[in-house]
């Protein structure tokens, strides 16, 4: 069946209407529409490491870490000098500094770091002469000296801690106790139960006749007389328990070592028995 026009006109004037009544719901505004289809459009970027730069990274990072290497290394790295039994050695410092080590002593330096900072550490007797210069620091297990450029004996053996003062200034600290005192020439500190007193040298010489390979003995423990001796000989003592007596007296090194023990006992009524060439024993009579 055929349509006529009029039929045509009215259905077209129905579809304009409907349409006209029809709403589609749009998630977002045109503009938002338009900018989000524009971003879309826009080519994607791409990342791209630059070779160069990734180079120096890399470079810098590896100066850090040898520089932060080279800094440990200089820091901790320990130069030792030790003196054997009957044994006097002369070392010398990098900054000039001299130390003459007694027998049976042994110190400890960071010779890459010397200039940063001037510490050593000592384990028996030395004579120091320091060179001017930054704060010149020696350390033992019991306690610590200062000094910007002076000379000094030091005499550090387990408990037993002495400084004599020849030129210049020292200071002298007691490591357990913090208790500190500043000597000048012809002064000596000694700990006695964490404290340090301060007396007068009479011959201040004496405390450094080691150098010149005598032997003094100043109001010295007996049992510690005898122990130098087999430091200086290089020998072994037996002695009796309980000698308390202090000894005073002085020998050349070159001197017989039987006729040296035997002054030392003949006051306290002591005889020297010799077992061997390197041995010795001391008994009561």
């Amino acid at each position: 069946m055929r349509m006529s026009n009029a039929n045509y006109k009215n259905l077209d004037n129905d579809s304009s209407e409907l349409f006209s009544m029809l709403r589609v719901p749009w998630p977002k505004a045109k503009s938002e529409i338009w900018e989000d289809t524009l971003v879309k459009m826009k080519p994607r970027s791409v990342i791209s490491f630059k070779p160069r730069s990734l180079f120096w990274q890399v470079s810098v990072a590896a100066a850090v870490v040898i520089t932060f290497g080279l800094g440990l290394f200089m820091k901790t790295y320990t130069t030792s000098v030790q003196t054997l039994s009957a044994q006097h050695l002369s070392t010398q410092l990098p900054d000039g500094s001299s130390i003459d080590l007694n027998a049976g002593s042994e110190i400890s330096y960071h010779p890459y770091w010397w200039m940063v900072n001037r510490k050593v550490n000592l384990k028996g007797e030395a004579f120091f002469e320091v060179e001017k210069g930054k704060k010149f620091r020696v350390e033992s297990s019991v306690g610590i000296t200062e000094v910007l450029g002076t000379s000094f004996n030091i005499f550090a053996r387990n408990e037993r801690y002495e400084v004599t003062c020849f030129t210049g200034a020292v200071r002298v600290q007691s490591v357990s106790t913090s208790n500190s005192v500043i000597l000048h020439p012809k002064e000596k500190a000694i700990l006695r139960t964490g404290q340090l007193e301060v007396d007068e040298v009479t011959n201040i010489e004496d405390t450094r006749a080691w150098l010149s390979n005598k032997i003094v003995f100043t109001s010295v423990l007996l049992k510690e007389v005898f122990q130098e001796i087999e430091r200086q000989y290089s020998v072994k003592i037996s002695v009796p328990k309980g000698l308390n007596q202090v000894y005073t007296g002085s020998f050349d090194k070159n001197e017989s070592l039987d006729n040296i023990l035997k002054i030392i006992c003949r006051p306290f009524e002591l005889i020297v028995q010799k077992s061997s060439a390197t041995e010795y024993r001391i008994d009561k009579k």
